[in-house]
């Protein structure tokens, strides 16, 4: 028996409105997540090409430590650009601190970055 084309044209859409949804939007926990371990392994990289191996592990020795993220909301802020509520868990000198910030990440070709606070 066919299909009336009516409810294929429903399920096209519905298939296409699934698809977008998770080609835009703001970024996932994991998204966020991925951005900020990717800016702190930038900033030792960093160290490391200006002071060395020794440099390098003073400057991972001094950022924090993600444990956990949790996306509280986003809000767009500008073109591919959302400003994140977040609730971020660090541990830093050996202390560990749970608390509400807000981070701005923007889409580029490699992905989510965090731009600023």
């Amino acid at each position: 028996m066919p299909t009336p084309p009516r409810a294929l044209a429903v399920a096209a859409t519905t298939l296409v409105t699934v698809w977008l949804a998770g080609c835009g939007g703001a970024p996932s926990e994991s998204d966020m997540k991925a951005a900020l371990e990717r800016q702190t392994q930038a900033q030792v990289d960093g160290a490391g090409r200006l002071f060395g191996h020794t440099g390098a592990g003073v400057m991972k020795d001094m950022l924090p430590e993600i444990l956990s993220l949790k996306k509280i909301g986003c809000q767009a802020d500008g073109e591919k650009a959302y400003r994140c509520d977040v609730e971020l868990e660090v541990r830093q000198f050996g202390l560990t601190n749970k608390s509400p910030t807000q981070l701005r990440f923007v889409q580029g070709s490699e992905g989510w970055t965090v731009v600023g606070p």
